[in-house]
C-alpha cells in the first residue's frame, strides 16, 4: 500500500472539511438498496464470513496514536 494519497490533518482542519455525504438520501435507503450499492462498487466489495476466517486482530501502538 502506498502512502501517496494519505494526508494528515488536525481535528480543527477535519472539522472544516465539507462533508459531501447526502445523509438524507442515506437515511432514506432500505437495507436492500444499501447492499445493492455496495455490490455495485467495484472498489469496495463487501466481505463474507469466509474472508475473516484467517483474520488476525492487531491492536494499534497507543504510544503513536494521537488524540
Amino acid at each position: 500500500m502506498s502512502n501517496d494519497n494519505i494526508i494528515k490533518v488536525s481535528m480543527d482542519e477535519l472539522k472544516q472539511i465539507q462533508d459531501l455525504t447526502d445523509w438524507k438520501r442515506v437515511k432514506g435507503m432500505t437495507s436492500e438498496e444499501i447492499e445493492a450499492n455496495a455490490q455495485a462498487d467495484s472498489d469496495c466489495q463487501p466481505t463474507d464470513d469466509d474472508f475473516w476466517d484467517d483474520a488476525t486482530v492487531v491492536l494499534p501502538d497507543t504510544s503513536t496514536v494521537s488524540k
